[in-house]
């Protein structure tokens, strides 16, 4: 008697998970309204900073979809500053962007190769090179890594 009924209680609970089921999917209509799209992505706006001693670095990213812009300000306390928009794209966690870097009087295209952690943002820095009027590093790892920690955007 007890299999009878334990095996009514799971033919019953098997049927009325199939009928919500039944009730929660759109049924196949060829009506193309119907058909399920993904929305689109809000944009996602992105801040960090690096303070070492009296050097401040920030930078500012906004990233809807695949398309990266933002904002970077590299302030040393006693040497000139360094700031300007960037513009690029993401793939992963990989951000490849120009940084219209403004400094000492003159603008100058940087390519940025940032790497975007849960917390952190990095980049290599050291020597670079002009190829057709963009800077770009000529050792790819550099020889120095800014690491800038999430913060608050204001």
């Amino acid at each position: 008697m007890k299999r009878i009924q334990a095996l009514l209680f799971f033919l019953v609970l098997s049927m009325s998970c199939q009928s919500r089921r039944t009730q929660d999917t759109p049924t196949g209509s060829d009506d193309s309204s119907m058909a399920m799209r993904p929305a689109p992505l809000p944009a996602d706006t992105l801040c960090f900073r690096q303070v070492i001693k009296q050097d401040t670095t920030t930078l500012k990213l906004v990233v809807n979809g695949s398309t990266v812009s933002g904002y970077l300000d590299i302030d040393p306390f006693e040497k000139d500053q360094a700031k300007g928009p960037l513009s690029g794209t993401i793939r992963g966690n990989q951000i490849q962007t120009e940084w219209q870097r403004s400094g000492e009087g003159v603008t100058q295209t940087y390519v940025l190769t940032l790497t975007l952690n849960p917390n952190t943002v990095t980049w290599p820095e050291g020597e670079r090179v002009d190829k057709k009027g963009r800077w770009e590093l000529k050792s790819p790892t550099g020889n120095y890594t800014y690491a800038l920690a999430r913060i608050s955007c204001p």
